[in-house]
């Protein structure tokens, strides 16, 4: 199970990466977060369970933390009472490791980081859509505006906007604009993890493009760090980033509403 698909319950927790005392660190961001991986995939199944249990609608700042392991407690604290003595004191032992590992993460420098400022631009890449036609960053110049979603295919609250993301994708067209699917399990051309999508995405009704690519390239690695699912980038004809990504599917009335003054934002300075 990898850390994003468990992140996914929890919307708004990110890592805050603190000042290094030590110059360059022994572990890359990369590194410690395949660890923390390994320890969850151990016991894959509790850890759904337990996750499956937070209600991201309902994660009040108060709860929302830098630190990974604090989402895991929290979770495990919801399910205790379904967890026979012997599952609670693997979970606990899961998060305490996992929060080693975190406090490894906030000690990395700043420049470790992969969270967007409102002034960056999406990684370029080359990749393929779902069907094997190739596509690259070039795409960005050829629209006004490009909607680029990010999801997964075992998160309910992506799947759940896929039909709503297709009609915003028709509604868009007018406007020079497109919707783009980035799934993160697809990544490396996962045959597997491309028939699920695809099967998923017809289901719901959405036909709009999905595409993949490597997994190490900047990429690849800027969709793996995400720490919301799903998450949408509102990108301009040069490739810049617009305003603020938005955290939760677009089937939540305020998050409709932040994405659409992306859009708008980006049509008024199309061609400035």
């Amino acid at each position: 199970m990898k850390r994003n698909r468990l992140i996914a319950f929890a919307l708004s927790v990110s890592l805050l990466l603190g000042a290094s005392a030590c110059g360059k660190p022994a572990k890359t961001v990369s590194e410690l977060i395949a660890e923390e991986n390994a320890i969850l995939d151990q016991h894959q199944e509790l850890w759904t369970t337990a996750l499956n249990s937070l209600d991201k609608d309902n994660l009040s700042q108060s709860t929302q933390s830098t630190n990974y392991a604090d989402v895991l407690d929290l979770a495990i604290k919801n399910v205790k009472d379904q967890l026979s003595d012997e599952d609670y004191k693997t979970l606990t032992d899961d998060a305490a490791k996992v929060r080693k590992l975190e406090d490894q993460l906030q000690e990395l420098p700043p420049e470790e980081g992969t969270t967007a400022s409102d002034d960056s631009t999406f990684p370029a890449f080359e990749g393929k859509d779902l069907d094997g036609n190739a596509v690259d960053s070039s795409l960005f110049a050829n629209n006004a505006f490009t909607v680029v979603n990010l999801w997964f295919s075992g998160c309910k609250p992506c799947v759940a906007e896929l039909g709503d993301l297709d009609k915003l994708n028709q509604n868009v067209k007018a406007q020079g604009g497109e919707v783009i699917g980035i799934n993160t399990e697809t990544l490396d051309d996962n045959a597997d993890a491309i028939a699920t999508a695809k099967q998923i995405l017809q289901t719901k009704g959405a036909s709009y493009r999905n595409i993949t690519f490597a997994s190490g390239s900047e990429a690849g690695q800027f969709a793996l760090n995400t720490t919301a699912f799903p998450t949408t980038y509102v990108i301009d004809r040069n490739g810049k980033i617009v305003g603020k990504p938005v955290l939760g599917g677009i089937t939540n009335e305020s998050s409709m509403k932040q994405l659409q003054e992306n859009i708008d934002t980006a049509i008024a300075n199309d061609g400035k």
